[in-house]
């Protein structure tokens, strides 16, 4: 079964059920709620001020109650405040829900520090495989030990590496993230090391790099094979020695960062036919971890779609999704993976109506389907569920046809084996039945 983050309630203990801070969810920023009450809006009098057209000056308020839950009142504001797609007066707002206000959106996090729950949170899915690397990574993060994520473009490695900062005794410290393919290959140097002035063409002034400003806390460098191969050597000087020298300069200074690397170029690593140099990668890779795609682990697929729609609605409505639409968000492959989906749900929201079907979704409905097309569900049966029970009964109906037993079954799909019999009763589903072969020995 898809994991969401408004099921937390029943997964943590009492003291941290209580929200202590907002997470943007479009740039990660958390704002801590440490106090007892707070006003959130455009004005500069605000507690919380939010960079947003669309946020009245003073636009809600936050309140804790007595009994630490938060209590969300709008002002009343001009476009609204809205809790996990709903227009709200006043509500509670629970850990894992989103706060909507204009066009920003929040999710509400209960960890406490050190604890790396309140990025995890935000990677959905309850798939084997990405549960398993979910928990290596928060034994990682408790040791400091360099990291090596490996995964394909779109699948959270930028979420999975500041989870295992978060969780680390380095969490107070700085996070800095650097896209290794996204810099100039003569200023890559520069950046990462720092220069001193003068030391080439337009230094005007002296500059620390990025691992000076990492220093107590973590480095995370992303597509790390898309580094020149000239500039590998030196940087895995820096992460033998720990030790790092400005361009053009005369001494070396110690830093203390923690390395977590991150790479969608999968072929021959560890090996002379890899991109990145079979000496870093060893380096980098104490501990590896690996994050399916999406293709692999379809059956958090109405999940994520349901926590999208949530994200998007305060500004565009609730939308339907009809079940053709399923059908095709079931076949495709997803190759951009999370990010794609996310795309392209934005996208039918965008342009769609109040019903969204395939063309909504796809830029054309002809669009490369790598899988058959067979519907998780009956249509027939679809009025009488909900669109994620609707491809949660379809999800647990291939796993019963596919392994035969609910265990088997449940085990599939990272759904609990008592949850997954008490539904499969009461959606009528039956294992596929096993031809039993008498003994000839026997009379």
């Amino acid at each position: 079964m898809a994991f969401d983050p408004r099921d937390t309630q029943a997964l943590i203990p009492d003291e941290r059920r209580i929200v202590v801070g907002l997470r943007k969810m479009s740039s990660g920023e958390v704002l801590r709620l440490d106090g007892k009450r707070w006003s959130m809006g455009t004005s500069s009098e605000c507690d919380l001020v939010v960079d947003d057209p669309f946020v009245s000056a003073r636009h809600c308020v936050l309140e804790r109650k007595t009994s630490g839950a938060l209590a969300v009142r709008d002002m009343p504001s001009r476009n609204g405040t809205f809790i996990d797609g709903n227009r709200i007066e006043v509500a509670e707002l629970r850990v894992g829900s989103f706060l909507a206000v204009g066009r920003t959106t929040f999710v509400a996090v209960a960890a406490l520090d050190g604890d790396s729950r309140r990025v995890v949170d935000l990677i959905r899915g309850n798939d084997p495989a990405l549960r398993t690397t979910i928990d290596q990574a928060q034994r990682a993060a408790a040791t400091e030990c360099n990291v090596l994520i490996l995964g394909e473009t779109g699948t959270g490695k930028d979420l999975l590496a500041r989870a295992i900062h978060e969780g680390s005794r380095r969490s107070s410290g700085a996070f800095v993230a650097v896209n290794c393919g996204a810099l100039a290959k003569e200023l890559i140097a520069s950046h990462l090391f720092g220069h001193e002035k003068g030391s080439f063409t337009g230094a005007g002034e002296a500059r620390d790099g990025f691992f000076v400003e990492a220093h107590g806390g973590t480095l995370f460098l992303d597509e790390i094979a898309e580094l020149p191969l000239e500039l590998q050597p030196h940087l895995l000087r820096v992460l033998e020695t720990r030790r790092v020298r400005r361009l053009g300069g005369q001494t070396d200074r110690p830093v203390d960062v923690r390395i977590v690397a991150a790479t969608n170029q999968m072929t021959g690593l560890g090996t002379e036919v890899a991109k990145l140099r079979a000496d870093l990668y060893h380096r980098l890779a104490t501990v590896v971890l690996n994050l399916p795609p999406l293709r692999d682990r379809m059956s958090d697929l109405g999940n994520l779609v349901e926590a999208f729609l949530l994200e998007f609605a305060a500004e565009h409505g609730t939308k339907e999704i009809t079940a053709d639409a399923w059908d095709a968000l079931m076949a495709y492959d997803w190759p951009g993976n999370v990010r794609e989906l996310r795309a392209s749900i934005n996208r039918a929201i965008v342009f769609g109506g109040d019903r969204l079907g395939p063309e909504d979704f796809f830029s054309s409905v002809g669009h490369s389907r790598n899988r058959p097309l067979t519907p998780p569900f009956s249509t027939e049966e679809l009025p009488s569920f909900a669109p994620y029970h609707a491809v949660l009964r379809g999800s647990m109906e291939q796993a019963l046809h596919k392994h035969g037993t609910i265990r088997a079954a449940a085990t599939a799909i990272g759904m609990p084996k008592s949850t997954f019999a008490d539904k499969a009763k009461a959606w009528k589903l039956t294992p596929r039945r096993r031809l039993r072969v008498r003994n000839p020995t026997k009379k």
